[in-house]
């Protein structure tokens, strides 16, 4: 099994390897604790991170996890019996009773299931609102009332915990998981990933143990990009420089190439600077339309690095890029390009909210128009 290996079947994180050491060592050990919080930045190898966690504490060699045992092989393509893999999906319709809804729920995750073993990085149910609902954590707790099928250890991978608050802001399924927590069977590991813990009720951050999964240093993602992915050293490093030490982030970048993503975020710059309320609105306009979550996430990202760009210029450390003439003649402070940095930051939390995107949008080049508009200082 090799580093960041994209074929299907066990993966290991990408550029992990202090953290896995103490995974390890703590699963030899019998010292791991029965309930983690997986948490860091969307896109840095949460997911991959508990799978892999996962494979460890069912792998049946001393060298954990081998990726060749039958555990592992059975791990590697989600069909392992005592690792049940959950995560946010669309809430099943026409569903007439409590027990067809969980019927349902678990239809679809096996559906999702068949998909991510055919390609391990599918994006789930994108631009779709989504949650984990109680009938799906009432699944879980039917699963983990079942002792273990094939060794003596039971594992839960829950991805993107924070879901279970739903939109409405109630905690119903996030109580119902926490009676799980309060007095798990003794056979049963709990893996949460979010990439906002501070979203998850505070009785279910204080009963698991945190393991937080760091940004990559620019160099392992630059091999990475070049070594298992085929781009160019040119590819890698812009996507590296633009990614925050985000490993999903910068693939995202490289496939996504120059394009579309960097003309949309600087459309909403020039939006966010203009003096004209319309601009703003039909710039938040484009987002309205449903699948905009699809678009709107890279554009935003896209967003943050050209004001990351502006931020250098305006210190001194770099020229301005020549893809935001819009700017020329027109310096900001840097203090105002931090503030308008912050609220993308917001944005973006709220796209991963589900939140309705023109809202999101208009409110982000509302906030960001304040505090540019008022800091651009004549040359």
């Amino acid at each position: 099994m090799t580093d960041g290996d994209v074929r299907p079947g066990l993966r290991r994180p990408i550029g992990q390897d202090e953290l896995l050491d103490r995974v390890i060592r703590a699963v030899a050990a019998r010292r791991l604790p029965q309930s983690l919080l997986i948490h860091g930045p969307p896109g840095v190898g949460l997911r991959t991170t508990a799978r892999w966690i996962a494979a460890a504490l069912q792998c049946e060699s001393e060298e954990r996890p081998c990726g060749a045992c039958r555990s592992c092989r059975l791990a590697g393509t989600f069909e392992h019996p005592d690792i049940h893999v959950h995560f946010p999906m669309p809430r099943p319709k026409r569903a007439s009773s409590r027990a067809k809804l969980r019927e349902a729920i678990e239809k679809q995750r096996m559906e999702r299931l068949a998909q991510l073993r055919d390609s391990p990085e599918a994006v789930l149910d994108r631009g779709e609102t989504t949650g984990l609902y109680v009938a799906a954590v009432e699944n879980i707790r039917a699963q983990a009332a079942r002792r273990p099928a094939m060794g003596d250890r039971t594992v839960f991978v829950i991805e993107d915990a924070d879901a279970m608050v739903p939109q409405s802001s109630s905690p119903e399924a996030a109580n119902a998981f926490l009676k799980l927590l309060e007095e798990p069977p003794e056979f049963a590991f709990i893996l949460l990933t979010s990439g906002r813990p501070d979203a998850l009720l505070p009785t279910i951050r204080s009963r698991t143990a945190p393991l937080r999964v760091a940004p990559v240093r620019g160099e392992r993602i630059i091999r990475h990009l070049i070594e298992d992915r085929g781009a160019s050293a040119e590819e890698a490093e812009r996507a590296a420089a633009q990614s925050d030490g985000v490993v999903g982030r910068a693939l995202e970048i490289w496939e996504r190439g120059p394009g579309d993503a960097t003309e949309s975020g600087a459309r909403l710059l020039s939006a966010a600077l203009s003096g004209d309320a319309r601009a703003r609105f039909e710039a938040a306009g484009a987002f309205s339309a449903r699948g905009a979550r699809a678009a709107l996430q890279p554009a935003l990202e896209a967003l943050r690095a050209q004001l990351r760009d502006v931020l250098a210029h305006a210190t001194g450390a770099a020229e301005l890029p020549p893809g935001l003439p819009s700017l020329r003649g027109r310096p900001l402070a840097p203090g105002a390009l931090l503030t308008a940095m912050e609220a993308v930051e917001d944005a973006l939390e709220g796209v991963a909210q589900n939140l309705n995107p023109q809202a999101t949008v208009s409110v982000l080049l509302g906030d960001m128009n304040r505090v540019l508009a008022a800091s651009t200082r004549e040359p």
